[in-house]
């Protein structure tokens, strides 16, 4: 009995700590200076739905300098190509920004 108690406890434990791992999105989301500049360009720039490619050529034409290098190459990274967006949220979600 002691046994089956400890063990539950440990899964419990296990269970929580994987949560709480989970729940840090720093390792995967973009950091980006200004959270409510990249939504409104992504508002105002964008015309939805769209593909990640042509949501960075659009960041490219509409405003080259916007953001320093290092967000635009987050951002790069993480929009794929050919997976279509269907808003600005759902494009910030990807960029793990929020």
């Amino acid at each position: 009995m002691k046994t089956m108690i400890a063990s539950a406890l440990c899964l419990g434990l296990l269970l929580a700590s994987g949560r709480a791992f989970a729940a840090k999105p720093s390792a995967k989301a973009c950091a980006v200076s200004d959270v409510a500049k990249l939504k409104e360009h992504l508002e105002k720039h964008v015309t939805y739905p769209a593909k990640g490619k042509t949501i960075k050529e659009a960041c490219k034409k509409e405003m080259p300098d916007e953001f320093p290098k290092s967000e635009k190459t987050c951002i790069a990274k993480k929009l794929k190509n050919s997976v279509e967006y269907k808003s600005a949220d759902e494009v910030l979600k990807a960029l793990g920004v929020e």
